[in-house]
């Protein structure tokens, strides 16, 4: 069979699973009386997503049942705008229909895969991109969260195309005369922006990226100027985001306000690893009129590392607990606590690991191949040792790490 004819068996099948996924969630909730799986995050996007439909602006006021609601300070800098628009778009034409908003989001689910398969080809050969294709295809866990109300899935796309474009700085050989390759740092500066518009976590992987880059090529002249390119596509790419940011709070806020929370979630004397936002609502803040969001925000970022600066012995403590919770196979979630749920999510985590660690060795002499395949596992990994750990937070990570999977179990080792 042409590897034609089975990448189209495999992004229909991916299809189907994700059709059949979404029918199956929608209906599940529907009976329990509930709109959302993961209903803090997915609330919110989807409030916001409804503020871009109709045209009203972009600040989150808080569901029904959101202990947020009717506080006297709007949250307008909480969220990027990526995902956001991609609900307005969908709400748009399907309306608030959230079957057929999760009948969007399973065509994104096969894109995702679809992008494993270009860039596993690119790295790899074809083989070892339809092995990975067909792993992201089937795997309940990727398949699962793609008809879910979360960016996790369009940040996959987009972090693909970022290291589609990347491939070809790292992967590909150089031309004769030396000269930058401008088109592909632009175009993977251009995906690192997208990816940022829709995870803020991703913006730190850029000029990180730009420094290793440089440090390994052997032409470093040339690599200067394609990583400045990159950062400065990525900074001029944000201006937008950041001048609307300037217009509603009177700060070039960069990303979002909600990083001083989310960064005291994870790093306060009663932290544990997981999310628990109840200290929001106990301490008051965004009730209290004489606040603003910049204000909070630099409240909880500064007693993040108040408690890291006294309590450093603790906070390595937690770094550990989160990581744990990050990588582990299973899910530490109660409401995916149930026997055959912990099953279906840990033993394809578990081939993924093992493969993918016979991959790196396979590839162990040529770096590139399991860096921009293994990267944004260890980049997210290290994130999540300051922020809340979580299996939903390496669900983008694993599409790429099949990849290196698919070549753990297609290539013997050479010499």
């Amino acid at each position: 069979m042409s590897a034609r004819k089975s990448l189209l068996i495999i992004l229909c099948s991916a299809l189907v699973i994700r059709v059949v996924a979404a029918v199956i969630v929608t209906e599940q909730l529907e009976h329990n009386d509930q709109e959302f799986l993961i209903a803090g995050d997915a609330g919110g996007y989807w409030e916001l997503g409804g503020h871009i439909a109709r045209g009203e602006p972009y600040r989150l006021l808080g569901q029904p049942g959101d202990p947020l609601a009717d506080v006297s300070i709007p949250r307008e800098v909480a969220r990027m705008p990526g995902f956001p628009a991609l609900l307005g778009l969908i709400r748009s034409i399907v309306g608030d229909s959230l079957l057929g908003t999760r009948l969007v989001l399973a065509v994104v689910g096969t894109l995702a895969c679809y992008l494993v398969y270009l860039l596993g080809c690119r790295i790899h050969g074809p083989s070892v991109g339809l092995a990975a294709s067909a792993a992201c295809a089937v795997s309940p866990t990727l398949a699962g969260f793609s008809v879910l109300v979360l960016s996790e899935t369009l940040f996959a796309v987009m972090l693909l195309a970022c290291l589609l474009a990347a491939e070809t700085l790292c992967c590909r050989a150089p031309d004769l005369d030396q000269r930058p390759r401008l088109s592909a740092a632009l175009w993977t500066g251009l995906a690192s922006c997208a990816a940022v518009y829709v995870r803020p976590g991703w913006l730190a992987a850029v000029p990180l990226f730009a420094v290793i880059w440089i440090a390994f090529s052997v032409e470093r002249a040339r690599a200067t100027v394609e990583a400045a390119v990159l950062v400065l596509v990525v900074a001029v790419g944000l201006l937008p985001w950041v001048w609307r940011n300037q217009q509603v709070t009177g700060h070039p806020v960069l990303t979002t306000l909600w990083a001083g929370p989310s960064l005291y979630d994870g790093l306060r004397p009663t932290a544990t690893g997981h999310s628990d936002m109840q200290f929001i609502i106990d301490d008051g803040l965004f009730a209290d009129p004489n606040q603003t969001e910049y204000a909070i925000d630099r409240h909880y970022r500064h007693a993040a590392w108040e408690f890291t600066r006294t309590q450093p012995g603790t906070a390595a403590w937690l770094g550990l607990a989160k990581c744990w919770r990050f990588l582990k196979p299973w899910p530490s979630a109660d409401q995916f606590g149930l026997w055959w749920q912990v099953t279906l999510v840990a033993v394809p985590t578990l081939v993924l690991y093992l493969l993918a660690i016979r991959g790196a060795w396979i590839h162990r002499h040529q770096p590139w191949t399991w860096l921009l395949a293994a990267g944004p596992l260890l980049y997210f990994a290290a994130l999540h040792t300051v922020f809340v750990g979580s299996l939903r937070y390496r669900i983008p990570a694993e599409y790429s790490l099949w990849i290196l999977a698919a070549a753990g179990w297609r290539r013997r080792a050479t010499p």
